[in-house]
């Protein structure tokens, strides 16, 4: 489930030279310190050599496969990483991963879209919908390195020029992933993160874990009960049902909005009171007796919990 990341490989005395092995390799000099630096590519791979290291950037899936439709799971990370080595004629397997990508597309019943506007709110990120097909969340701090992004992955490659794969020109592809770009050890909780370490089954199962975790940690919108008005017996009743109805059916972004209206405008004096009238709205939203499960919410539940089961 890997697709793109950055690799940093340091250089010694006995680093081979690898610019022969690149496509349209180019040099650049500085003219004020006088370094040459090397820049090119290898089979869609952007590779750039430095005085002190190589820089490899791109989609390991890409580099393996045609596209990175098909998810890239541990076995064939170790198969890219291999044929990597063996195209620059240098070992890459304790090459520092400094970036990373990890996420599949899905194959849904519905459009897209109709998915993404069921997705709500998660703690520590904020929610961007910049348009009908893609969602992202955000580190409201820049000390955070971590964003989920949800995006019509069928759009994504039409935009980029890439061609799917037979049988995929009518389907709705959904495409969630979690991007981590710098102190990945201290992210994940680990000594170091190389190259070798992504397709160590340990590694990979922490990435699954994290990539379910972090999708049921966002909050989703339910549907309203059909037979409810039989179930209302008072005026707090019914008020209820009118704004569990008005939130699952409003766009989740206005809600966000009017969050940080609030912020801006400072109106209240304790920062947590933001935080529990969030989680009233919440808990509104998805009151017991009220809502049901939503369709679209459950399939894609169901696609992410499948995501485990084979790891």
């Amino acid at each position: 489930m890997y697709d793109k990341v950055k690799l940093w490989v340091m250089r010694t005395r006995d680093t081979p030279d690898v610019s022969n092995f690149l496509d349209k390799a180019k040099d650049h000099v500085d003219h004020e310190t006088g370094e040459v630096c090397t820049f090119g590519s290898l089979e869609g791979l952007k590779v750039s050599i430095y005085t002190g290291g190589i820089s490899i950037i791109g989609s390991l899936a890409k580099f393996l496969y045609p596209n990175n439709i098909y998810p890239l799971d541990r076995h064939g990370t170790r198969q890219a990483i291999t044929k990597l080595s063996d195209s620059l004629h240098l070992d890459v397997a304790d090459a520092k991963v400094t970036s990373m990508e990890f996420g599949r597309a899905f194959v849904m019943r519905h459009p897209v879209e109709n998915y993404l506007s069921k997705l709500g709110d998660t703690p520590k990120l904020l929610r961007y919908h910049f348009d009908v097909g893609t969602l992202y969340y955000k580190p409201q701090s820049p000390r955070q390195h971590k964003v989920l992004a949800f995006y019509d992955k069928k759009a994504d490659a039409r935009v980029k020029g890439m061609v799917l794969p037979d049988g995929f020109d009518n389907a709705n592809l959904l495409k969630y992933e979690m991007r981590f770009n710098g102190r990945l050890p201290q992210q994940m909780n680990v000594p170091e993160v190389t190259a070798s370490t992504l397709s160590e089954s340990v590694f990979y199962r922490l990435m699954v874990r994290k990539y379910q975790e972090n999708y049921f940690a966002i909050s989703k919108l339910n549907q309203v009960k059909t037979d409810i008005m039989s179930e209302i017996k008072t005026v707090s009743d019914a008020f209820d049902v009118l704004v569990a109805r008005l939130i699952n059916q409003s766009d989740q972004t206005q809600i966000a909005t009017f969050m940080e209206e609030l912020k801006e405008a400072k109106v209240f004096d304790d920062r947590k009171s933001y935080t529990r009238l969030k989680k009233k709205i919440q808990d509104v939203a998805t009151k017991a007796g009220v809502t049901v499960s939503d369709g679209l919410v459950k399939e894609l539940d169901d696609e992410i919990k499948n995501v485990g089961a084979y790891v």
